[in-house]
């Protein structure tokens, strides 16, 4: 309305300007003629000033709203004869929702991407994504200023992004019927296990919006049923967490860890697998020796199971030639304790480091040398004596520091150092009562692909027993110092797949091995002919992990340089059940954004302007002005 005004306010003054204030003024009053010329001058200047200004044509509409479908394969999970289902999705979308919208509306696919549709496509549409994102949507409707229509079961993977919807959004749930469905959320297993330890496999379930009975949970080891464990009943959108022991069966392989839930009545069997590729060796992954244990020992321990989630065997000399096993303490001999060290991936030497394992030319371990400090002379009556307090006093650039930048230095007990560690970064230095030059109290080395750490001193358990952030910058340091090291243990394969469940529509993420920074890789999926394998070109760059690809589901055959290893892709997430977090209704209060025709838009407005013009040129004439 305000560029209506203003165009007929400058047809107003044209037409004054013309006419009144030349013509009469000095009478006092306008002729019939006069009238008649600034009428039309007024009409004229006000079309064309309107044009010029975008003026509306006609009342505001409000603008046809985005409508996004999701297109996720969680709509045919538990529905009982599926392509019954499939044909009753379709007039469900058809009637309550392509229907109800206007016939310009736009309408985009949304799940693992965002693509456009039209009507007639999207009522013939199989829901197959393997995720279920709406952001791109949300970020569409906000750039076109449109409310946003949302056709979802409510079973969204970014929900946040529904609380940044237009105004006027909302979100259209179709019914179906509910069934009894659980399924294998989660499967967590070490990435590696050494022949004849007991693995434990926590499977988490989830159930559906029916209760559940119940059930029995089978833990599969390649081609055999190891364990069977019972599985309770569980309410609607429950879930329960499920440990499940079970012993490795010897031998250098990569094994299959498959769980499978057997629950009756559970209406779909997609979701009730779950399998996992498990590095199988004779040799542990990582061998801790203490020729010299202390509290030390045991807090670090604590720490290098939890960083690498591997089995880890520590051994210690509690006597010339007297060794025991960690934890149980049974006597082992040293003969024995050389070959586990030799054959470990990350060795830790805690003690004397002129010890070492019997010489082995098929492993390039990483390895970590540490020197305690000498026990304190006691002191005699009369006598003082004081134990050199040194206090940390920052972090070096190391390819440690990210991890270790934030610690508090300044509130951290002292230690006592053994010497200056020797390296080539140094990862921690220390001041000798916080005075003086700083020495490297840790120092690492990488050569060759082989990564080394040296630490030097005793006392570090006291950061742990203080606890608070004092026990939190203990946890800190030494589990980047492991993170750092497994990174290199001995794993000769160029790259491999990161341990963890895979899930087809999920990219694949790979750990480097070697010290190319660009490795090509073979994939072929069991059950396929060899020549229908295809390869990936890894570009790692200055990092130790990428991701590439989805995959489709199947168990793939990875071969890189320097050895080979398997990949298993499970069936997507969007077949496990889960608690919907977005109801139907409205997504943002407000109304959606309104268009008005444009005065411009149309061709009439140019041919009256123009008729006006001429019909005023013509009546001056006649009235014998120029």
């Amino acid at each position: 309305m305000i560029r209506w005004l203003l165009a007929v306010a400058l047809g107003l003054l044209a037409a004054w300007l013309a006419y009144g204030r030349a013509g009469g003024v000095s009478r006092g009053r306008l002729s019939l003629q006069e009238w008649l010329l600034a009428t039309l001058r007024a009409a004229a200047v006000t079309v064309v000033a309107a044009l010029l200004l975008g003026a509306p044509r006609g009342a505001a509409r409000p603008r046809a709203p985005l409508v996004a479908i999701d297109a996720s394969a969680s709509w045919r999970r538990a529905v009982g004869d599926e392509s019954t289902f499939v044909k009753a999705w379709r007039a469900q979308l058809a009637d309550s929702v392509l229907r109800a919208v206007d016939s310009d509306a736009p309408i985009v696919l949304v799940g693992d991407s965002l693509r456009d549709e039209n009507a007639d496509r999207a009522t013939q549409l199989i829901p197959t994504d393997g995720a279920s994102r709406v952001r791109p949507a949300v970020d569409r409707a906000a750039s076109l200023g449109r409310s946003l229509v949302l056709v979802s079961d409510g079973e969204v993977d970014d929900a946040d992004a529904l609380a940044d919807a237009p105004p006027g959004s909302r979100l259209v749930q179709l019914t179906r019927a509910p069934r009894i469905d659980v399924g294998v959320a989660d499967l967590v297993l070490p990435s590696s296990a050494t022949a004849g330890d007991t693995l434990a496999a926590a499977v988490t379930l989830a159930a559906g919006a029916v209760a559940t009975p119940d059930g029995s949970l089978v833990v599969r080891l390649d081609d055999a049923d190891v364990a069977r464990v019972p599985v309770p009943a569980l309410a609607p959108f429950a879930s329960t967490r499920i440990t499940v022991p079970a012993i490795v069966p010897r031998g250098d392989r990569t094994m299959l860890v498959q769980v499978r839930l057997d629950v009756a009545g559970d209406a779909e069997p997609r979701n009730d697998t779950l399998t996992v590729a498990v590095d199988v060796g004779d040799r542990p992954s990582a061998v801790f020796v203490s020729t010299a244990p202390d509290i030390d020992v045991r807090e670090v321990l604590s720490v290098l199971r939890g960083a690498l989630d591997v089995p880890t065997r520590a051994y210690f000399r509690v006597a010339p030639n007297v060794w025991r096993v960690e934890g149980s303490l049974q006597p082992v001999n040293e003969a024995e304790v050389k070959a586990r060290a030799a054959a470990a991936g990350l060795l830790i030497i805690h003690g004397d480091t002129a010890w070492r394992p019997t010489a082995s030319r098929s492993v390039s371990a990483a390895r970590a040398f540490w020197v305690p400090a000498p026990p304190t002379e006691i002191a005699r009556a009369g006598d003082l004596t004081r134990t050199p307090e040194w206090y940390a006093a920052g972090a070096p650039p190391s390819p440690l520091m990210a991890a270790l930048a934030a610690l508090p230095f300044d509130s951290l007990p002292p230690v006592t150092l053994a010497g200056p560690a020797r390296g080539a970064d140094t990862v921690l230095a220390m001041q000798l009562g916080k005075r003086g030059v700083a020495q490297p109290a840790i120092a690492t080395t990488e050569a060759g692909g082989t990564r080394t750490a040296v630490i030097s001193g005793s006392g570090y358990a006291g950061w742990s027993l203080r606890a608070g952030r004092s026990r939190e910058a203990f946890t800190a340091l030494w589990g980047a110092i492991f993170d750092w090291l497994s990174a290199g243990r001995g794993d000769l394969r160029a790259a491999r797949p990161v341990s963890g469940v895979v899930r087809a529509g999920e990219p694949v993420r790979w750990r480097r091995g070697g010290t190319d920074s660009i490795v090509t890789v073979r994939l072929t999926r069991r059950g396929s002919p060899a020549s229908a394998g295809d390869s990936l070109a890894l570009r790692f760059g200055a990092r130790f992990e990428v991701v590439s690809t989805v995959l489709p589901p199947g168990v793939y055959d990875v071969t890189a340089e320097g050895g080979a290893s398997v990949l298993v892709v499970n069936a997507s997430s969007e077949w496990v059940p889960r608690t919907p977090v977005a109801a139907a209704g409205p997504l943002a209060r407000g109304t959606a954004g309104a268009d008005a025709p444009r005065l411009a838009d149309a061709g009439w407005p140019f041919v009256l302007a123009l008729l006006l013009l001429c019909a005023e040129w013509m009546a001056r004439r006649v009235a014998g002005q120029r």
